[in-house]
């Protein structure tokens, strides 16, 4: 018989956009209670009104932004305004009977609601608290707005990311929020193994920068030891070569290469048909290889055209070279090795969406526990009555007075002037919907894929 790992922890989740959500959706799916926390003054506006299905908003767009429905699958759902005195105390209820709270606010905002940790802690003794932002809860910048592209920049990935004599480039889809998400949750499992152990709560202050920095410690050792400063090389690498993207037959489509030894040399050689070329002693051993570089990559892709990408890798592996297909977001959700590791998990995520695969957000598969089946991300507040009623034992008529003095309740709105992905389609600005997609899903994940 299964069961959950962190079954019977309760988390106060008051996170927005990538991050913060990203973080408490790794302990949802680990069993634990997480309570999203939102108000219709401030909603997680940026994921709710981003990328719809079939690009349609629908008659509920706060409801329908799939960001929203990805990153907090597993969840509870309340509205509740911390803006207001009487939301702050409820909030304090809550605290009592929890285990820890996350939230990735700018540094000033919970303390000036009088909720910092010092203050929560004299509620709960041994609580946790996860404050996540761009730059940490102290320090001359702590009061600095910044979001991943600052993050990424100010860490040193993005001055390393790029091709030579090019400006740099960021990661392309806010990597430094997952790894400052990843991280948090992290922190908060081990900070939960501390209190078990000692019986006391923690404090974690996770600064996305810092995050971000500590994944690019090689580059950062190399100047402390040896005074070099890392430079952008593309898809090239400091010692192996062929290493690399390459152009393949199709349209745009591409391989993944790395040869780094001989004894790969020697395989990659045989699988391609050991053309005269690869016999020239400019080739002959790895710095070699390395140092005509460039000549190498025009020769590696005058072969890999001559081949479909899946085609190229298969080719390749069974000569033992290291190689991948690289995939569209089509052929990566519909590869028959993700479903067959059910990779994605089918859920029904209500009206106007409808059953959708996701990635399950635990890429780690554990024996003897419970498989982890997620409850659809939250509708707005839809879960005020078992919070407030159910956790915290309130009255309906009380819910009803709260309601009507819009302490919890309403609807969200979208702040004047901030365009929905929907409107950047209609201005020409974002992409052309495949409406064949759905039809390849269903065979795949069942004919009961799509909107209702």
């Amino acid at each position: 018989m299964g069961y959950k790992l962190l079954e019977g922890i309760r988390i106060i989740d008051l996170t927005m956009v990538f991050a913060g959500p990203t973080s408490s959706r790794l302990l949802a799916v680990l069993g634990a209670e997480v309570i999203k926390i939102e108000s219709a003054v401030r909603s997680d506006v940026f994921t709710r009104a981003n990328v719809y299905p079939e690009n349609e908003p629908g008659e509920e767009p706060w409801n329908q932004g799939s960001f929203f429905h990805t990153i907090n699958a597993g969840k509870y759902g309340v509205s509740l305004n911390l803006g207001s005195e009487k939301g702050r105390e409820i909030f304090k209820s809550l605290v009592k009977i929890s285990d820890a709270v996350v939230e990735n606010f700018s540094p000033r905002v919970m303390e000036n609601w009088d909720l910092g940790y010092e203050e929560l802690k004299k509620i709960k003794p041994d609580l946790i608290m996860v404050s996540m932002s761009g730059l940490g809860h102290y320090g001359p910048l702590r009061d600095f707005y910044m979001y991943v592209p600052g993050m990424e920049g100010m860490s040193g990935l993005t001055y390393l990311t790029g091709y030579p004599d090019e400006p740099p480039l960021l990661s392309g889809h806010a990597y430094g929020d997952w790894v400052l998400g990843a991280t948090g949750a992290a922190a908060l499992l081990v900070a939960l193994y501390s209190r078990q152990r000692l019986g006391v709560g923690q404090y974690i202050d996770v600064a996305g920068r810092e995050a971000v920095a500590c994944h690019i410690g090689e580059i950062i050792m190399d100047y402390t030891l040896n005074g070099r400063e890392g430079s952008r090389v593309g898809n090239q690498h400091s010692s192996a070569a062929p290493h690399g993207c390459y152009r393949c037959k199709g349209n745009d489509q591409w391989i993944n290469i790395v040869v780094e030894n001989d004894e790969q040399w020697r395989g990659f050689c045989r699988a391609i048909g050991g053309p005269a070329w690869t016999k020239e002693e400019r080739f002959n051993d790895a710095l070699s290889r390395w140092r005509h570089r460039e000549e190498l990559d025009r020769l590696v892709e005058a072969w890999t055209n001559q081949h479909d990408h899946y085609e190229a890798m298969e080719i390749l592996q069974k000569a033992g070279v290291p190689s991948g297909a690289v995939l569209s977001m089509r052929e990566m959700h519909l590869d028959p090795h993700y479903v067959d590791r059910d990779f994605f998990e089918v859920i029904d995520h209500g009206k106007g969406i409808g059953k959708r695969p996701i990635p399950k957000p635990m890429p780690a598969k554990f024996s003897d526990v419970e498989e982890f089946v997620l409850r659809r991300a939250p509708r707005f507040g839809q879960d005020n009555e078992y919070v407030f009623c159910d956790l915290l034992g309130m009255s309906k008529d009380e819910v009803r007075t709260l309601e009507e003095e819009k302490v919890i309740g309403g609807l969200p709105k979208f702040p004047p002037g901030r365009p929905t992905r929907i409107d950047l389609v209609e201005k020409g600005g974002a992409g052309w919907v495949d409406h064949d997609y759905l039809s390849e899903l269903r065979k795949k994940f069942g004919e009961d894929i799509g909107r209702k």
